[in-house]
């Protein structure tokens, strides 16, 4: 499952320190954490460029587990996922009294929920949206990217395969996979690095369904990002290619094309069916000249 980061028993920039991770909530660990772990907690929150270890507990305990210690963050962290520490545990500290407490200095902004969205455009979207490629020729080649926390990120290419790429070219509805890319193939992105290890089987209909490991410390950066050839071509650009006279003059009707994939076999079928259109016409004004000489 995807990561997320919480303040409970307080508001929502003040109490105890949780995150959700394999589908179940749990505290944080406070063993060598600094002020700059909760400035890091503080922003990757929203809630204000300051914050720290409140050692009070006025917040209470937990009672799930406790799966993270020893996160150290430094200046350049703007999130939480971005920071070392130790694997993911149930039970990285034995002590309740360890748990983290934070109280931050700034308010979120109630004014600017975009920021918190699921959906990328919208409050509701389907898995499709929030997926992209970027930098490549056209919409089914590129760097894979995910929507997660409001904000697009990419995938460090640690077992990046052609299995995955396949998942993801399908949901892009760019049909199959022509290769699986690492190593920023088509630049590197900005922003976080979402996740790690996808491992997919290749069936699988969309990216969410293939396990995963969300990405917590310095294994990847950005010269590392994932990417994807498929198969498939935006129908816009297919039918630009069959009749460019046409939609040349018809560019407002070419664009709103663009966003629609096909895959190979679809465009086969299309370029076939041309054809016989094609070789029909000729016959059909074969058989009317001949008749015309007849009479």
């Amino acid at each position: 499952d995807f990561l997320d980061l919480r303040l409970v028993n307080g508001n929502e920039c003040a109490g105890r320190v949780e995150v959700f991770y394999n589908g179940t909530w749990g505290s944080v660990c406070s063993n060598r954490m600094s002020q700059l772990t909760a400035v890091t907690v503080c922003k990757h929150l929203g809630c204000g460029e300051g914050g720290g270890i409140a050692a009070d507990f006025k917040y209470g305990r937990g009672s799930g587990p406790t799966w993270l210690d020893h996160i150290e963050c430094t200046k350049q962290h703007s999130s939480l996922w971005q920071c070392q520490s130790d694997p993911w545990d149930p039970q990285s500290c034995d002590n309740r009294a360890e748990e983290t407490h934070i109280t931050c200095t700034g308010r979120r902004e109630a004014t600017s929920p975009a920021a918190f969205t699921e959906c990328p455009n919208s409050t509701s979207c389907s898995d499709r949206e929030k997926l992209r490629v970027m930098g490549g020729e056209n919409e089914c080649s590129g760097r894979v990217e995910i929507w997660h926390q409001g904000s697009w990120g990419t995938i460090c290419d640690d077992t990046w395969d052609v299995a995955d790429a396949n998942v993801v070219c399908r949901q892009l509805g760019c049909g199959s996979a022509v290769s699986a890319l690492s190593e920023a193939s088509f630049g590197e992105g900005t922003g976080p690095i979402w996740l790690e290890k996808v491992h997919c089987k290749g069936t699988e209909l969309s990216l969410w369904d293939c396990p995963t490991k969300p990405l917590l410390g310095k294994k990847c950066d950005h010269k590392e990002d994932a990417a994807v050839n498929c198969s498939g071509y935006p129908l816009g650009h297919l039918i630009h290619y069959l009749f460019p006279l046409h939609f040349h003059s018809d560019r407002r009707r070419r664009l709103a094309t663009g966003s629609t994939r096909l895959s190979a076999p679809v465009i086969l079928c299309i370029v076939l069916g041309t054809l016989l259109c094609l070789v029909l016409a000729i016959l059909a004004g074969q058989i009317q000249r001949a008749r015309a000489q007849k009479r």
